[in-house]
C-alpha cells in the first residue's frame, strides 16, 4: 500500500491518468463542455474516417522518430561537441515541420492543398490584403480605415495590426524581384486551385507570396534554437535540449499547423532568451533586443501584447532573486527594454502617422462585441483547462507541480533564478484568465505561453539523479506523443473552408485516337490542336455546325484561355461565332495536364455564305490572342468548310 501511494504521488502517473481519460473523451465525446461552452464556442471534432488509416503509419513513424532522436541525444548530450549539438537541434527542428505535415496528411491527403487554402481562403485575409497593396505608404497611412472596411469580409483584419500583412507583402516584393522563382512557385500553386479563375489570373508574384504563410511551420521549428539557449543558461545544456524536445512535442504546434500563432513562439522564446542573457551579462543591448522581439510580436497580433509586461516581470523577479534590485545603475537597461518594446510601433508611427492607439481603437469595438457574445466568467476555468490540454496534459501536470514547488520555495525564502519562469508564467496565466480577454480558443491564442511552460518543466529535472531524469523525460515524451496523435485524429480545428483538391488523372491518348481530321497546329509553342470533327444539322430552316476540337498541351498553361470558333465568308467577314472556355467552362486551360487530350465541342449557326472557320485562343481580360507557332501563322488556325 505504501508503495502504491508512492507511485500515485508521482506527477507523471497523474499525467498518464489524465491523458488516458482525455483519450476516452476524444473518442466518445460525451459532452460538448469538454470542448468549450455549447452555444458559444466549442472545438469541432469527429472520429477519423476509415480511409485515413493507410496514412497513420507515416505520422506514427515521424512522431516515434522525434522521440527516439530526442531521448538518444539527451542520453549522450554531454559528450557531443558544439557542431553535433547544433546538428541535433536542426534535426529536431526539421522533425517539428515533418510531424506537422505528416499529421495533417491524415485528414488532408494533398497537404499542399491544405496549406495553400489555409492561406488564400476566407480565414484571415492577410494574403488578400498584402497582394492588393499598390502603395505601401498609402496603405499604412490609411490602415485603420482599411481595418474597418476589410474587416467586414475578413474578421481578423479588424483585430490585427499590419505585421502579418507586411510580412506577406515582403514576400511579394521578393518574388517581384526574382521573376523566375515567382513563376516556378506560382505555376506549382496554380495546379491546386486551377478552377478558380480569379486566383490563376493573378500575377506570379502575388500567387507566390502565399508561400510566405505556407512555410510558417518552419518558423515554429526554428523556435527550438532560442528555447535551447534560454534553457541552457538557466539549467545547463541538457536542460536546453529537454526544453526544445518538450516544446517539439507540444500538441498545439501540430494541431494548429500553419496558423500564425505557431510562429509567435519563435518571437517569445527569442525575447526571453535575449533578456535572460542580458540580465546575466548586464548588457543593455540584449534588453533592447528582447523588447524589440516583443514589439514585433505585438505588431503582428495584439494577443501578443502581454509579452512585454511578462518580460518586465521576468527582469524584476530575476533581479529580486539575485538581490540586485537597485535602480540607480539599471535605468539604462530598463530604458533599453522600453525602447525596444516600442521600436516597431515607433517606426510605423513615424512612417505612417498612425499611432498604436488608433489601431487599438478599431479593435476595441470588435473585441467588446466578442466579449459581450460570450460569458467570459464561465471561461475562468475553461480557459486554463483549454490551455493545459493543448500544452499537453503530461507537461501541464509537471508544470503545475513545479509552480507549487517554486512558490513554496519563495515563501520559505529559498527562491532561485531557476524558479523565475514558473513564477512569471503562473502569474501571467492567472492574470489573463481573470481579465477575461480570451473567451475561448486559448489553446491557440495562448500558444506562445507554452514556451516558458516547457522551460519550467525541463528545469524540474535538474536535481534528481541522472537515471531518473532520463526515465521521466521518456515517459513525458511518450505521453505527449500519444496525445498529439489522438487529438489529430478526433479534432477538426483548422478546416480549409474551400473545396477539396482532387488531382486530375487521365490515361495517355491511344495512338489511333479517332477524329475525322488531324492537324499539326501549335499555339504559343504550348497548346496543340491535334484534330477536329465537323458535323452539320438542319432544323427550322437553320443549319447548325457542331465542331469537336481536340487539344493537347505540352505543359499545364498558367492562364485560362477562351477558345473562339469564327465562321467567315469568302471576303473574310465574320458571319457566325462561338466563344467559350473549353468544354463549356468545365475544363479551363489552367487545369490541363501535359499530354492530356481535351475534347472541346462548340455549336454555332452556319450561314449559307460561310466559307471557312478560324479557330484560336485568347486571354479574355486583355483580349490578346495566342499566336500560331507551328502549322501556320498569325493568330488563328484556318479550317476549311466542305458543303
Amino acid at each position: 500500500m505504501k508503495r502504491l501511494r508512492h507511485v500515485f504521488a508521482h506527477p507523471l502517473v497523474w499525467g498518464g491518468i489524465l491523458t488516458l481519460g482525455y483519450l476516452i473523451i476524444l473518442a466518445r465525446r460525451p459532452s460538448e463542455w469538454f470542448f468549450g461552452i455549447p452555444g458559444e464556442w466549442t472545438w469541432p471534432g469527429r472520429p477519423p474516417a476509415p480511409s485515413t488509416m493507410a496514412r497513420w503509419p507515416l505520422a506514427i513513424g515521424a512522431l516515434s522518430l522525434t522521440v527516439a532522436l530526442g531521448l538518444l541525444a539527451e542520453h549522450v548530450w554531454p559528450s557531443l561537441n558544439h557542431r553535433a549539438k547544433m546538428t541535433a537541434l536542426m534535426a529536431l527542428a526539421g522533425m517539428v515541420v515533418i510531424n506537422q505535415v505528416a499529421l495533417r496528411r491524415i485528414h488532408y491527403r494533398y497537404v499542399i492543398e491544405y496549406y495553400l487554402y489555409r492561406t488564400i481562403g476566407p480565414h484571415n485575409g492577410f494574403w488578400q490584403a498584402a497582394i492588393a497593396i499598390e502603395s505601401l505608404g498609402d496603405f499604412l497611412r490609411t490602415f485603420p480605415e482599411h481595418m474597418r472596411v476589410a474587416g467586414d469580409a475578413f474578421g481578423h483584419l479588424a483585430t490585427h495590426p499590419p505585421g502579418n500583412i507586411l510580412y506577406l507583402y515582403a514576400w511579394r516584393r521578393l518574388f517581384e524581384a526574382w521573376p523566375a522563382a515567382a513563376h516556378a512557385v506560382a505555376h506549382w500553386l496554380r495546379a491546386y486551385n486551377c478552377h478558380d479563375l480569379a486566383f490563376v489570373t493573378l500575377e506570379d508574384a502575388q500567387i507566390a507570396a502565399a508561400l510566405g504563410q505556407m512555410i510558417v511551420p518552419l518558423w515554429s521549428g526554428l523556435s527550438l534554437f532560442p528555447l535551447y539557449c534560454w534553457g541552457k543558461e538557466l539549467g545547463g545544456p541538457r536542460t536546453g535540449w529537454r526544453s526544445a524536445l518538450l516544446f517539439a512535442l507540444t500538441p498545439a504546434l501540430s494541431i494548429f499547423t500553419m496558423r500564425w500563432d505557431t510562429a509567435y513562439p519563435l518571437l517569445a522564446a527569442t525575447a526571453f532568451a535575449c533578456l535572460h542573457h542580458g540580465l546575466r551579462v548586464k548588457k543593455a543591448a540584449w534588453w533592447f533586443a528582447s523588447g524589440a522581439m516583443a514589439s514585433i510580436a505585438s505588431y503582428c497580433s495584439l494577443g501578443n501584447a502581454p509579452l512585454a509586461p511578462a518580460l518586465a516581470l521576468y527582469a524584476l523577479l530575476y533581479l529580486w532573486v539575485e538581490g540586485d534590485i537597485r535602480m540607480s545603475h539599471l535605468w539604462p537597461h530598463w530604458l533599453a527594454l522600453i525602447a525596444g518594446g516600442y521600436s516597431v510601433w515607433a517606426i510605423n508611427q513615424s512612417v505612417s502617422g498612425v499611432s498604436p492607439w488608433q489601431i487599438l481603437a478599431v479593435t476595441h469595438g470588435v473585441q467588446n462585441r466578442l466579449r459581450n457574445a460570450y460569458s467570459w466568467n464561465r471561461w475562468l476555468f475553461l480557459n486554463l483547462y483549454d490551455f493545459f490540454v493543448f500544452a499537453g496534459l503530461a507537461a501541464s501536470v509537471l508544470f503545475v507541480t513545479q509552480v507549487v514547488s517554486t512558490w513554496s520555495a519563495v515563501l520559505h525564502r529559498r527562491a532561485t533564478v531557476q524558479g523565475v519562469p514558473a513564477m512569471v508564467t503562473s502569474v501571467a496565466l492567472l492574470a489573463l484568465d481573470l481579465a477575461g480577454l480570451s473567451p475561448g480558443e486559448v489553446g491557440r491564442l495562448w500558444m506562445w505561453w507554452m514556451v516558458p511552460l516547457t522551460v519550467t518543466v525541463a528545469l524540474r529535472w535538474t536535481s534528481p539523479p541522472e537515471g531518473h531524469r532520463g526515465n521521466r523525460l521518456a515517459w513525458a515524451a511518450v505521453l505527449l506523443t500519444i496525445q498529439i496523435f489522438a487529438m489529430t485524429l478526433f479534432l477538426r480545428v483548422s478546416p480549409t473552408g474551400m473545396p477539396g483538391y482532387q488531382p486530375e488523372t487521365f490515361d495517355p491518348p491511344p495512338a489511333n485516337l479517332e477524329m475525322a481530321t488531324r492537324t499539326g497546329i501549335t499555339f504559343n509553342n504550348l497548346i496543340d490542336l491535334i484534330g477536329y470533327d465537323l458535323k452539320t444539322t438542319t432544323s427550322e430552316d437553320q443549319t447548325w455546325l457542331t465542331i469537336s476540337l481536340y487539344w493537347q498541351a505540352s505543359t499545364r498553361p498558367d492562364l485560362p484561355y477562351t477558345v473562339f470558333v469564327h465562321a467567315v465568308n469568302a471576303h473574310g467577314r465574320l458571319v457566325s461565332q462561338d466563344d467559350a472556355m473549353p468544354a463549356q467552362g468545365a475544363s479551363p486551360t489552367s487545369c490541363w495536364l501535359p499530354r492530356e487530350v481535351i475534347e472541346d465541342t462548340h455549336r454555332l449557326p452556319l450561314p449559307k455564305d460561310a466559307y471557312e472557320l478560324h479557330v484560336g485562343l485568347y486571354y479574355y481580360p486583355t483580349m490578346e490572342r495566342l499566336r500560331v507557332t507551328a502549322g501556320g501563322g498569325g493568330t488563328y488556325a484556318i479550317l476549311p468548310l466542305e458543303r
